[in-house]
């Protein structure tokens, strides 16, 4: 009876779970949807930032001042075609109440195209410059299951989910002095999501509860940057830019379907799966990024710091909170550091590269599964939200080269390594990240 009644309870909540979720649980579900798009973990691209540990903003001397600091495009010269290709490579492992499930996922896409065009000026440099730049990676693929004995029986919770952010940037970069020079970008965002989560409970003698929920949407937001380069010396140069706050829009439609098996055999199906659309705003937080750069004749060394305050980040118009504890905070204030460094060699035209990446994770939370239910007189069923520690913070090692042909076209290769752990109560979760691009810049 226990195993009839655990499923009448799933179906029960099933049947309301749309009007309970955009209510009680809207808050987290917004927190969720940002932690699985990515939003937050914008890593970059660029063989040549990428081998030097996305330390770039007092560099800003190719295409990717467009992704790091708009100013530094007034240090370009010549017209510039650049390409490249980028591929991501995720293995992770989810240990679930001591059951452990292992997934890997790569995904091969463009990762940027770019013109810059110096425009001539009797004074200075004015350079203008657009493209399009892959700047984070939204597969995910997780299994989690484990046997829930107040349930007397197996809970899974398998998800599936495919896209990249890509941002389309325009900007200018213009010299105000032969030591100080400005720059400006509009970033136009925008990611194209598909996934599929299944929740699945299997009791004693192959009673089971199947939920599916299939969502096909689209994210489209805007910001504004905003970059300083200055020279110190012929060798020292500082770079600062400053990010306004992103408006995103998240909009598609879902539909949900799910089964349910009795005991004695008796099946039931949705006859008529339960359409829904998504439409949600999120408001991302201004941002900081500094850096330094210190070039001798065949050494150059880069340094950067970046600061977000995503605590202020809202969800359709409020700021984020976690709704189990109302004075609790979900994201928090985050702290970046990059450092890279490149030597070429003055008898042949070949650069090598080496640089350090350290990105905490902004989320203080995680969900451990998507479903429990305690039994109480409303018969609510809930997901965990649980405070997580850091076993192994994120951080990535970077290596890279370049060489140059016939003076007009560099061709360029970056590694970057990362792993992090984390974990709650009866969850752990262990991410190793492999990121390679290869690109191709000609100047004419």
């Amino acid at each position: 009876m226990k195993s009839r009644y655990v499923l009448t309870l799933f179906l029960m909540v099933m049947l309301v779970s749309p009007l309970f979720f955009s209510a009680a649980n809207a808050q987290l579900l917004g927190i969720l949807t940002l932690q699985r798009l990515s939003t937050l973990d914008r890593l970059g691209t660029g063989a040549r930032t990428m081998g030097l540990g996305f330390a770039f903003t007092a560099v800003s001397d190719d295409a990717f001042a467009l992704l790091y600091n708009p100013a530094g495009l007034s240090q370009i010269g010549k017209k510039e075609l650049t390409f490249g290709i980028h591929h991501s490579q995720l293995d992770r492992s989810d240990s679930y109440r001591g059951n452990l499930a292992e997934t890997s996922d790569s995904h091969t896409s463009l990762g940027h195209i770019a013109l810059i065009y110096p425009y001539p000026t009797y004074r200075g440099s004015l350079v203008l410059g657009g493209g399009v730049f892959r700047v984070g990676n939204s597969d995910v693929e997780y299994i989690r299951s484990a046997y829930r004995s107040d349930l007397d029986g197996t809970v899974t919770n398998m998800f599936v989910q495919a896209g990249s952010i890509f941002q389309y940037r325009f900007g200018f970069g213009m010299d105000l002095s032969p030591r100080l020079s400005v720059g400006a970008n509009c970033v136009i965002w925008n990611e194209n999501i598909e996934y599929t989560e299944d929740l699945s409970y299997r009791g004693i003698q192959d009673s089971s509860y199947v939920f599916t929920d299939n969502v096909s949407a689209d994210l489209d937001g805007i910001s504004l940057e905003f970059g300083l380069l200055m020279k110190f010396t012929e060798n020292l140069k500082a770079g600062l830019m400053f990010s306004t706050p992103t408006w995103l829009s998240f909009s598609g439609e879902a539909i949900e379907d799910y089964a349910w098996t009795e005991r004695n055999g008796t099946a039931w199906t949705l006859d008529d799966p339960w359409l829904y659309t998504v439409d949600d705003e999120y408001t991302l937080p201004m941002s900081f990024r500094g850096g330094l750069a210190f070039q001798l004749e065949n050494l150059l060394l880069a340094a950067d710091a970046s600061y977000t305050d995503y605590s202020q980040t809202k969800y359709n118009g409020i700021k984020l909170y976690n709704e189990y504890n109302r004075g609790a905070e979900v994201l928090e204030p985050t702290w970046n550091f990059h450092l890279g460094s490149e030597i070429s060699f003055p008898w042949y035209p070949i650069r090598v590269r080496g640089g350090y990446s350290y990105m905490p994770i902004q989320f203080v939370g995680t969900e451990e599964l998507a479903y429990v239910w305690e039994e109480d007189p409303e018969l609510i069923l809930n997901g965990d939200w649980e405070d997580y520690s850091v076993r192994d913070k994120r951080q990535y090692y970077n290596v890279g080269f370049g060489c140059l042909i016939d003076r007009v076209l560099t061709l360029d290769f970056g590694l970057a390594y990362g792993k992090f752990e984390r974990r709650t109560l009866h969850l752990s979760e262990k991410f190793k990240v492999t990121e390679v691009t290869v690109s191709g810049s000609y100047r004419f």
